[in-house]
């Protein structure tokens, strides 16, 4: 059996991640850009440095350390000073990893992604050489491959010119990118910018007292539902998984309820626009046409669906890429506490569906 710690660490929501990553050697001279540095991309936030060989472990644009890893099949670095470039544009495109022109092409893997759609920014400006071109191709992306080179003189990021970008899908947590010079050339990889573009699972109508106050002022803690007779608190459901009508891993947990019966329901709105309504000891947040997913038994006070046996929850909540979900548990809580009523509820946590 899990206990309440390890349960809690099982129900991180997944959701699609970004990253500012900054290629080249040499970080004394060309340091990776602030946060504030937002690229083609206009995507703020921490930057990683990936130097020889390449194989880096990624941090998350607010940077905490994600689990993804990048590595690459060329490890040749090479800094150039051109006079045209200053500042974030100089530290960030002048040093770079140099593709052989022998031996190629050369790829980046980034693994252990979580699957969602992304957009990928793959900078390949060669600084020393503006007649030089790499080719950037990303299987998978409909965008077909792209040849990125050319005069650039800073401040202004070109597509084409400065970078490539590939909008893609990714399943099975790896992404894959092949780069080449073109014409016999070498080639040049400056960084990348990886987007997500899939929104993940959001919680919302919490019984902490900031929004719809809970039945009889039993206001739970935050991020959770109104408390019940076991857990002051309140009880707590979360979603992780991947959310997708063609590839459904999509859990449900839900933690902090009494040993008792526990009703998984989807809904197709929110209650309230979000703040939830009195119902039994605690708040519904989860309304419109409902679907019961399942009844489990919570031990340990927790309770998933699905499990082992079940159908997931695009097809017992016959979902389709595009519909937007909101998933509740209505829970039995029979001691005497609150009002007369012998129930109570979690949090809610709203879902969009993807293909």
């Amino acid at each position: 059996m899990h206990t309440l710690g390890a349960l809690l660490l099982l129900t991180i929501p997944a959701a699609a991640q970004s990253f500012n990553i900054d290629v080249g050697d040499n970080t004394i001279l060309f340091p990776v850009p602030p946060d504030a540095y937002a690229a083609a991309a206009g995507q703020a936030g921490r930057w990683t440095a990936s130097i020889f060989p390449y194989s880096t472990a990624l941090t998350n644009l607010d940077g905490t350390p994600s689990g993804v890893t990048t590595s690459s099949t060329s490890s040749s670095s090479y800094n150039y000073f051109p006079s045209t470039l200053t500042g974030d544009d100089r530290a960030f495109m002048v040093d770079i990893q140099n593709l052989p022109a022998l031996g190629g092409p050369w790829s980046w893997t980034f693994s252990g992604l979580s699957d969602g759609r992304y957009v990928l920014y793959t900078y390949a400006w060669a600084p020393e050489n503006s007649g030089a071109l790499t080719r950037v191709s990303v299987p998978g992306s409909p965008d077909g491959s792209q040849d990125v080179g050319g005069l650039w003189s800073g401040g202004a990021f070109v597509l084409g010119t400065t970078h490539a970008r590939h909008t893609l899908d990714v399943s099975g947590g790896v992404l894959f990118v092949q780069v080449e010079g073109v014409n016999g050339s070498a080639g040049s990889v400056n960084g990348f910018q990886l987007v997500a573009t899939t929104p993940g699972p959001t919680a919302f109508c919490f019984g902490d007292g900031l929004g719809a106050p809970c039945p009889c002022g039993n206001s739970g803690a935050a991020g959770r539902g109104c408390a019940n007779s076991v857990n002051p608190a309140g009880a707590r459901l979360v979603a992780s998984g991947t959310a997708s009508v063609g590839a459904d891993t999509l859990a449900l947990l839900g933690v902090g309820m009494p040993n008792s019966s526990a009703l998984f329901f989807q809904g197709t709105t929110q209650q309230s626009g979000g703040l939830g309504v009195a119902f039994g000891d605690g708040l519904r947040c989860a309304g419109g046409t409902i679907v019961r997913l399942a009844t489990k038994s919570n031990a340990g006070g927790a309770s998933t669906y699905p499990t082992a046996g079940d159908a997931s929850v695009a097809v017992r909540g016959g979902v389709a890429a595009g519909d937007v979900r909101t998933y509740q548990i209505w829970y039995r809580n029979a001691a005497d506490f609150c009002l007369p009523a012998t129930f109570n509820l979690t949090n809610g946590v709203q879902v969009p569906w993807g293909a």
